[in-house]
């Protein structure tokens, strides 16, 4: 009796995307966009997604703190989301309900009120002169804001920003997969990679799925990205930090701003969050965050006191020591790049755009060297 070999053969791309969440889709997707053969490696729905714990914000406020870098390519990023989100709509027809109207952090003491006050003071003197629109409001000038639903007696005032928005981010991961495959983008769920490895001006990737080799890598696979950087001699620090989100009964449109912590979806209900929890992979959620978000909320608001809590559920977010973005191209392999961030629903609209230049033409913004890995051996 013969043995019977079956040999699959090796898929071949030029630009390998290991990642199909909000960051390495927008990448993919504007990479995809220029022309290239671009194949995306995914975990599927087994992942980490951190799209699944986001509210979806577009945030400008309270960002960049001892990085100027990061304060203006966020800037960037949220003027840009208008012109991206009409061309991915006008791409897929998939409505991901963007929203602009500024954004509000509250504060409920006059503790927070300085402490948050001191912090927006730090990035205003970091930034360009008069280029760092956000503000201190008192008690009155919030409610003003919001005539149709009543803040609580804690409320002491809010930092508020006009660039600040929201966004629906499972739409959004949706509309970034459409258009990358409408672009001619492969997408490949369920494979999960094991193995990476050079091969003369090729990177082979194992998963169990089937091999891929490309001339160029991209790994943008969240909390996944520091153990498979390893695979090809890069160190990108990254940690898990655990979120939690409740979720509210429906009910009528009272809240026209997104705030830190409280939002209304365009359907009507209320999310409510979110923790910061240090607790490896774990995703169970604890009854006692929840109850100090609902908590939270309720004093906020608190009609929010009289809405049901439906659902909760955690997920894990991508943290870096810093908290803010790496873009690494390896040393000793230039055609690797390593991304890893918590913001990839503010900063999708320059992974599309700059990011991709930069991974394919070298093309690096100004200041982009500030986003590299070195900045932790100071």
């Amino acid at each position: 009796m013969g043995l019977s070999v079956s040999i699959r053969r090796e898929k071949i791309a030029e630009v390998l995307i290991i990642g199909g969440g909000i960051v390495g889709s927008a990448v993919a997707l504007g990479i995809a966009e220029r022309g290239a053969r671009v194949m995306m490696l995914d975990e599927g729905d087994c992942a980490f997604r951190a799209a699944r714990g986001n509210a979806g914000l577009v945030w400008y406020q309270g960002k960049g703190q001892g990085m100027r870098q990061y304060q203006e390519w966020t800037l960037e990023a949220t003027r840009g989301w208008p012109k991206f989100v009409d061309k991915l709509e006008e791409l897929t027809g998939i409505e991901v309900s963007y929203r602009k109207p500024g954004g509000l952090n509250f504060c409920l003491s006059e503790a927070e009120y300085k402490s948050r006050r001191d912090l927006i003071d730090k990035i205003r003197r970091e930034a360009e002169p008069d280029d760092y629109d956000c503000k201190m409001l008192d008690r009155t000038a919030v409610q003003e804001l919001l005539p149709t639903i009543k803040l609580g007696d804690s409320v002491f005032g809010a930092s508020y920003s006009v660039h600040d928005g929201h966004v629906n981010p499972l739409a959004l991961l949706r509309a970034l997969h459409a258009a990358f495959r409408g672009f001619g983008g492969y997408y490949y769920p369920g494979h999960s990679v094991f193995d990476i490895r050079q091969r003369a001006k090729q990177f082979v990737v194992q998963t169990f799925g089937g091999s891929f080799a490309a001339s160029k890598l991209v790994i943008a696979a969240g909390n996944g990205t520091g153990r498979l950087a390893q695979m090809v001699g890069m160190h990108i620090p990254v940690r898990p930090e655990k979120g939690e989100i409740l979720v509210t009964e429906r009910t009528r449109p009272c809240l026209p701003f997104p705030c830190n912590r409280i939002q209304q979806t365009a359907e009507g209900s209320f999310l409510l969050g979110a923790s910061q929890e240090d607790t490896g992979f774990d995703i169970q959620t604890n009854t006692r965050v929840i109850q100090c978000i609902s908590n939270r909320a309720r004093m906020v608001f608190p009609v929010l006191g009289k809405l049901k809590i439906i659902r909760s559920w955690a997920s894990l977010r991508v943290i870096t020591p810093d908290k803010m973005p790496i873009y690494e191209a390896s040393g000793s392999s230039p055609e690797v790049f390593a991304i890893a961030l918590h913001s990839g629903v503010t900063l999708a609209s320059l992974h599309a755009t700059k990011l991709a230049d930069w991974i394919m033409d070298g093309h690096a913004p100004a200041g982009f060297q500030n986003f590299r890995c070195r900045r932790f051996n100071v």
